[in-house]
Formats: C-alpha cells, structure tokens, sequence
C-alpha cells in the first residue's frame, strides 16, 4: 500500500476511536462499585453506613433516599436497617437515562 492510504487509515482509526470516547456516556451505562458493606453481611446495628464509587457528582439513589457522589465520585449514607433479612437497593441514573442497579443483601442481629 501506499504511504497516503496508511495515513487515511490512522486517520479514520483516531475518528473512530474519538468518536467512540465522546459517546461512552450515551453507549455505557454508569459505573457503580460499593466498598462498604459486603453483600450478605451480618451486622449488629440499627443503621448501616454504605459507601462506593460511581462518576463525579452523580446522584446515588440507595433505598430510594438521594446521595451525592462528591469529585471524585464517592459516595456515602448512613440507612436505617430492622432485625432480620434486609434487601438494598442502590442505583445510579446518568444524564442519557443509563443507569445500573445493585442490591445489597444484609442480616441484622
């Protein structure tokens, strides 16, 4: 091949590749990965601390109560929990309607 058509080709390679870098919000939905508690922990207590990580400044829905991720996208809450067998759910929305869901699984002694 000549030396133009390998440079039309890295051309298109970087448009493709910006192009595809642009619209990641559009195509993914959002990132959401929770450090605290693990699923299926057994606590002692009547309020459970959660905390996680999604994009900067998204808003976190966990259990239908709204919390903020701060600049670098942590987050945290502190929920009421009852004895016995808890499910919570924690989700996060972007700005395109993409938006992922988890659910914590907890006991409370």
């Amino acid at each position: 091949m000549h030396i133009r058509r390998w440079i039309f080709l890295g051309m298109v390679a970087v448009a493709v590749g910006y192009f595809f870098y642009g619209a990641r919000g559009v195509i993914f939905n959002p990132g959401l990965e929770i450090f605290e508690p693990r699923d299926g922990a057994v606590i002692n207590s009547s309020r459970l601390h959660i905390a996680g990580r999604t994009e900067p400044l998204f808003k976190v829905w966990i259990s239908g109560r709204e919390a903020q991720a701060d600049e670098s996208g942590i987050f945290e809450d502190n929920i009421p929990v009852w004895p016995g067998y808890n499910q919570i759910g924690i989700s996060v929305r972007d700005k395109f309607g993409n938006e992922t869901r988890k659910i914590l699984r907890v006991v409370v002694e």
